[in-house]
């Protein structure tokens, strides 16, 4: 019996040392031993811990200085990458917003209020209330994510959307099963503006799966799953409340790794390209002025003989690769070189560089 119960105190122990955390731990942790270190997950103070150390020493440590952390489970996001994203989706926030004014008949705002990595344990935490959550798949991702629509907001759409005016909602009653109705359209449209508006292999698709109350149960990849949290201000007729949006990184990761792509290709295009008309001191009261432009090929010979042979049907053959080496000329000076294309049924030039003065 001694020997069960000595083990049984180690068995507690070493739960001590697993408890799920309470929230992401963005930093790998600090030296275990380090003094005045506190640690609420890590037992009580009177116990004393087994370590070992990286000479493979072993030694005895109040259970106090213990420091849990988590490894792999936030996402590896550079600040840049992270104001990219944000950028992005304050403008979808403008696109969505005057979406639903539309949609509702009414002044609806909206702008993004804050974004981060949480996962479900402290977002259960930190949103502690019943939820209308509103459980959505994206395609061809697979990523399985979530529209947290604050109750008092929810009401107010669905009054607006049944005939009401959207004023003086009561907020405390339950959802009625119309109502829940009303508000899946609202984020099945919200969220079909949001896909659309990025620019993916793919085009993306959403389909909504079902309702929750729990933010716990929202499906998850694991117990270490994290989620992007986007935080949205909402306001509509006199209610002033939050949308919140839950993305699994994991599964978003490609939309953030092609979007990095563009933003890096978009830069380098923009560095290296040096606009002419950035250097011209331009009175725009001439902007509407027609302008004579002309379009040739340069350096082309013939010989005398075959010159005094011309008639009409004659075909002169051109080298394939002068298509793109058409001079456009403005006042009888080259100023840019192009290539010969067709646009819209249309012979066409595509501007390919400029000539520096």
């Amino acid at each position: 019996m001694a020997q069960f119960q000595e083990n049984n105190k180690h068995a507690t122990l070493f739960k001590d040392l697993t408890v799920p955390l309470g929230g992401v731990v963005t930093s790998f942790a600090e030296d275990p031993i380090a003094e005045d270190s506190v640690a609420p997950d890590a037992g009580s103070p009177e116990e004393s811990i087994l370590v070992h150390r990286h000479t493979g020493k072993q030694e005895s440590v109040p259970a106090s200085v213990i420091h849990a952390f988590t490894v792999g489970k936030k996402a590896a996001l550079s600040s840049t990458e992270v104001h990219r994203f944000r950028q992005l989706n304050e403008v979808l926030m403008r696109s969505l917003a005057a979406r639903l004014s539309l949609f509702l008949r009414t002044e609806f705002g909206m702008d993004q209020a804050s974004l981060e990595i949480v996962d479900l344990q402290r977002y259960a935490k930190d949103y502690p209330a019943k939820r209308h959550l509103i459980l959505f798949k994206i395609h061809p991702l697979d990523a399985i994510g979530a529209f947290d629509v604050a109750k008092h907001l929810g009401l107010t759409m669905a009054d607006r959307m049944l005939g009401g005016k959207g004023f003086a909602v009561n907020p405390d009653r339950e959802i009625r099963e119309v109502e829940s109705a009303m508000i899946d359209q609202v984020a099945q449209l919200t969220l079909r503006e949001w896909a659309k508006n990025w620019k993916f292999d793919e085009p993306l698709r959403i389909s909504l799966l079902g309702h929750e109350e729990d933010p716990l149960h929202i499906p998850a990849a694991g117990e270490d799953e994290t989620f992007y949290h986007i935080s949205i201000n909402a306001d509509v007729g006199d209610c002033m409340e939050q949308i919140q949006m839950l993305l699994p990184v994991r599964g978003v990761d490609p939309l953030l790794r092609n979007l990095a792509q563009q933003t890096t290709t978009d830069s380098e295009e923009e560095e290296g390209e040096d606009h002419w008309a950035a250097h011209v001191d331009w009175n725009h009261a001439y902007d509407n002025v027609k302008v004579p432009v002309s379009a040739q090929w340069g350096e082309l010979s013939i010989t005398a003989g075959d010159l005094l042979k011309l008639k009409r049907g004659d075909i002169i053959p051109l080298d394939p690769k002068r298509l793109g080496k058409v001079e456009v000329q403005l006042a009888g000076k080259t100023k840019f070189i192009g290539r010969l294309g067709s646009y819209e049924k249309k012979t066409a030039i595509q501007i390919n560089d400029y000539l520096k003065a």
